[in-house]
Formats: C-alpha cells, sequence, structure tokens
C-alpha cells in the first residue's frame, strides 16, 4: 500500500492523463498480486513493481493507439529510465515534506491541502475561500517553492 503513490506518479509519467494512470495501476495491481508468490527478492519490491507498471504502461499504450495523446514506445522506454531513480530520491524526501509542510503558513498548507491531496480545481479553491483565482495560483506558486527551499535545506542539498 505505501508504494501506491509511487506507482502511480510513476505510470502518470509515462502516460500524462490520471484516468489512464488510474487504469493501468489498477491492472499493474492485479498483475502484481497474481505473481506475488513469484517475487523473490525482499529488498527490490519496489524495482519488481515497477517493471509491471512499465509493462501495464506499454501493453495500455498498444491496447489504446488510437488515442491522440498515445507516447511512442520509445519515449516511454526513456521516460521510464529517467522517472524510477527520480521516484527513489523523492521517497528518501517525503519525511522533510511533512517537516517543511508544518512550517507553511495554515492558509497556504491548507491551499495545498485542497489542491493536492483532495484534488480540488484551483477554481473551486477560490470560490471556496472567497478569493480569486489567480490568488490560489499565487499561494500555490509560493508554497511550492518554500517546499522546495525548505527540503533542501532540511536535506542539506545545494541550491539548484
Amino acid at each position: 500500500m505505501q508504494l501506491q503513490p509511487r506507482l502511480n506518479g510513476y505510470i502518470l509519467g509515462l502516460l500524462a492523463s490520471p484516468r489512464d494512470a488510474q487504469d493501468v495501476l489498477q491492472e499493474t495491481n492485479k498483475a502484481i498480486l497474481a505473481k506475488l508468490d513469484e517475487f523473490q527478492q525482499p529488498g527490490s519490491f519496489s524495482a519488481w513493481a515497477h517493471k509491471f507498471a512499465y509493462f501495464q504502461c506499454l501493453a495500455y499504450r498498444k491496447t489504446n493507439q488510437r488515442n491522440k495523446l498515445s507516447f511512442e514506445t520509445e519515449l516511454i522506454e526513456k521516460l521510464a529510465e529517467v522517472a524510477e531513480p527520480v521516484d527513489e530520491v523523492a521517497e528518501k524526501h517525503l519525511p522533510l515534506l511533512s517537516i517543511c509542510l508544518e512550517k507553511l503558513q495554515p492558509k497556504s498548507r491548507a491551499i495545498i491541502a485542497d489542491y493536492y491531496y483532495d484534488n480540488i480545481p484551483i477554481n473551486d479553491i477560490a470560490t471556496d475561500r472567497k478569493l480569486k483565482p489567480n490568488h490560489v495560483a499565487q499561494i500555490l506558486f509560493r508554497a511550492r517553492k518554500a517546499l522546495f527551499e525548505c527540503i533542501q535545506k532540511e536535506a542539506n542539498v545545494k541550491p539548484i
């Protein structure tokens, strides 16, 4: 269960459609459960699961080639090569995200939660909070920037 957000992000990076990513994630979960007894190396479950996700993305692409937004297999392969190491780095920094979220102003933290955790569109957040959509977008931008800088500082990473 802990791997679900990472797999979803990985699949979303390969397919670029949240709806398609959810479908492929479900198929990936089915495939993993069906082959779970074949898993041999306890330390590499994440890599093993990512391979299933990769092949499910390829299968999905093949069956949905008529979609206008369909990536070439070569592009999916290149995205997969880049996405998994990035995913591992992100997992290492996940505890820092919680620390840094606590440092945000309550209003910014609430808007981040609405947008990223509850998937509420900016216009709806603006309406609910009696703000202009541009103001909400600006709060999100500043909060993301603050989170990025905080995580870099907490991880002792040199700024980009």
